[in-house]
């Protein structure tokens, strides 16, 4: 075999007339969300947060939320990293709507969206909530169990941020005598005072009770017998048996009992699956309160109770032991065989895969509501692979939303700004994408 011609840079100086479209191929992941979803609805629920004509028009919001899913679909954490990599990357391009010769958005805009802007978490929630429609649609869910499982991802913020937080105590009583001799002045609360003490200083120690961050309070102290400890947030998922979809998920504070988020939960998943009839989970969830309120739900609750709840001599006792009886014995039946394995393949499996691959083993932004958009747009990131999949590919856009929600908003674009809502930008038109161009790859 003889060495073939030297490659020089003389190809890259020419001029070519290419498509973008031609370029990505066609089983692209990117291409197949978008031919699933119709992003209209994006518009219509982020209209109320744009002026109508006060300000220049902002970057298209159907294009701020794609670029966070696309980085939860990445698992890249930094926007400025985000974007260098649209930069060269085609198929995020198309996804995006932009041209090959069109500069993508600032990172200073897309931040702000996401931190300020749309810090309800309205426009996100309905984009999750899109994709659990999606996955119904098409056949993904069962809707009748539910593995739910909890999470801790490491905070924005180091333990060095910590500091006592002083509780104010109350002003000490005076007796009778000094009461009537003086005037009684203002009550004012004071700073309680450490008992006197000798000997050497005790090593310090703190606690969620103590001590609070300063640079993220919602952040909470957690550790585990032989892991250093650090601050987290808590989120909570729960996930279909039939497609491993998810159908709900709350971001919440790493403080207080676990299983009190899954009435949440339930709330959420009620509209995805209106015909739930069993729910499981692990040990830490099991309560008393908990075995009731799924009861009162109609719902068989495969939620081991821990040793220390069952009663000592077998025989109950209290209300709480025969609950917690009544529970081992559902989870040892069949029923809750099956439902510890789809907790174990399901649940779990989800947990690891938004850590692993979607950037949900570290809060990108500091406090509880922008951990629960994090948690949102990498569920609903997880829910979009599942579709590309799972469904035969859809050239007209099988997922698209109803002709009202697509159609250009008319009453919503007219709303005031929203609470929050800056209100220096107008809701930009909709662009159709410059899909043939002429490039120099030097």
């Amino acid at each position: 075999m003889a060495m073939g011609p030297a490659k020089g840079q003389e190809a890259t100086r020419q001029l070519e007339m290419v498509c973008l479209d031609q370029l990505v191929p066609d089983d692209d992941l990117y291409r197949r969300v978008d031919a699933l979803v119709d992003w209209g609805f994006v518009r219509a629920v982020a209209a109320p947060y744009y002026a109508e004509a006060v300000g220049r028009p902002s970057v298209d919001p159907i294009v701020l939320v794609k670029l966070m899913l696309a980085g939860a679909l990445e698992g890249i954490g930094s926007m400025r990293e985000l974007l260098r990599l649209g930069g060269r990357d085609l198929a995020l391009r198309r996804f995006l709507g932009y041209g090959l010769g069109e500069r993508l958005p600032a990172h200073q805009t897309v931040s702000e969206a996401h931190s300020r802007r749309f810090v309800d978490a309205r426009v996100f929630e309905q984009a999750f909530q899109r994709t659990v429609a999606l996955c119904a649609e098409h056949g993904l869910l069962d809707g009748t169990h539910l593995s739910v499982d909890a999470f801790h991802a490491e905070a924005d913020a180091a333990l060095a941020s910590l500091r006592a937080s002083l509780a104010l105590a109350p002003a000490p009583e005076r007796g009778a005598d000094a009461r009537a001799a003086e005037p009684e002045p203002p009550s004012a609360p004071q700073l309680a005072l450490a008992e006197p003490r000798s000997g050497p200083t005790p090593r310090r120690r703190s606690s969620n009770q103590t001590s609070l961050s300063r640079t993220d309070p919602d952040a909470k102290l957690r550790g585990k017998p032989g892991q250093r400890p650090h601050l987290v947030h808590r989120g909570q998922v729960g996930v279909d048996p039939k497609g491993r979809c998810v159908v709900a998920c709350v971001g919440e504070g790493a403080d207080g009992y676990e299983g009190d988020g899954l009435s949440p939960i339930l709330d959420r998943a009620r509209f995805a699956c209106p015909g739930l009839a069993s729910v499981g989970a692990d040990q830490g969830y099991a309560a008393e309160r908990v075995y009731k309120d799924a009861r009162g739900r109609r719902l068989a609750a495969y939620i081991p109770p821990q040793r220390t709840m069952l009663p000592p001599g077998g025989e109950p006792r209290t209300e709480a032991e025969r609950e917690a009886q009544a529970a081992r014995a559902r989870c040892k039946s069949e029923a809750g065989i099956w439902a510890y394995k789809r907790r174990m393949a399901d649940a779990e499996g989800v947990i690891s895969e938004l850590k692993l691959r979607h950037g949900l083993g570290r809060a990108r932004c500091r406090g509880t509501p922008l951990f629960h958009i994090q948690l949102l747009l990498g569920c609903a990131a997880i829910n979009l692979k599942r579709l590309a999949k799972h469904v035969p590919e859809a050239a007209s856009g099988a997922g698209a939303a109803p002709a009202a929600t697509a159609a250009a908003p008319t009453k919503a674009s007219s709303a005031q700004p929203a609470q929050g809502s800056t209100g220096s930008a107008s809701l930009p038109p909709a662009v159709a994408m410059p899909w043939t161009a002429t490039v120099c790859l030097n």
